[in-house]
């Protein structure tokens, strides 16, 4: 190739990387994918193929999706805060089956959490609803610490959860799987199958569940614990998948 035909197929592509970039930018709203997921991944997605659908907000800005008890939850600058220290665990209206979850949390010392996943019944959530744990701080029991799915499965590793430090939680629930990252680091990769009874988890251990996991409901609300200290949230969106 000609030194002066290099130069020009050069600028032209740099020319049209700033063109998308500018158009994606002042185009997309804040927090959005813009970008074909499709382009390219196999035969028959292209140009042409349907875009995937941008995360959505799992909780409004007046909470009027929310379950909750008035007073105990409140939108501060874009951090959904437990207010309250009588306060009480947020619910979606909505109810999910197969999604994608990521949030982040911020702790106090000693705050006590969890994120609820597909609850089949926010009053009898304990056996109604699979958490994954948020804790500031350490346990005894492993499965009790942040990234275990309480009382089931520890994490794979235990990450440090420091006082008014924000970490990031990916979890993703498809079918009898759950999987949850946390900063990055893959924790729980769990099949609902192998729990075939109540208060029995897989290694032989007691849980404290009336039923089986592999009969939790497939469907069911996201939530937000409100246990012990101060905890807050941000960036809570969730694709349906």
């Amino acid at each position: 190739m000609k030194l002066s035909s290099f130069f020009t197929t050069t600028l032209l592509l740099s020319t049209s990387l700033v063109a998308f970039s500018e158009e994606t930018s002042s185009s997309a709203p804040k927090g959005q994918f813009t970008a074909d997921v499709h382009q390219d991944i196999g035969p028959g997605h292209g140009a042409n193929a349907t875009k995937w659908a941008a995360p959505q907000p799992v909780f409004s800005e007046d909470l009027s999706n929310a379950i909750y008890k008035p007073g105990t939850w409140s939108w501060v600058d874009g951090v959904l805060t437990s207010v309250d220290k009588n306060g009480s665990d947020i619910w979606t209206k909505e109810t999910y089956g197969d999604f994608v979850l990521n949030l982040d949390f911020r702790c106090h010392e000693k705050t006590n959490s969890g994120v609820y996943l597909r609850s089949s019944d926010i009053v009898k959530w304990l056996h109604n609803t699979i958490e994954v744990q948020i804790l500031q701080g350490d346990e005894a029991n492993d499965k009790h610490i942040v990234g275990a799915i309480y009382d089931c499965v520890a994490p794979t590793q235990q990450i440090e959860i420091t006082p008014g430090t924000w970490h990031h939680y990916l979890i993703i629930a498809k079918g009898k799987t759950i999987k949850v990252s946390l900063d990055g680091q893959e924790v729980v990769n769990m099949n609902l199958n192998k729990w075939t009874s109540a208060h029995k988890n897989p290694d032989g251990t007691k849980n404290k569940f009336n039923k089986a996991y592999k009969d939790m409901e497939l469907k069911g609300r996201i939530g937000l614990q409100y246990h012990t200290n101060v905890i807050e949230f941000k960036n809570i969106v969730v694709d349906k998948i």
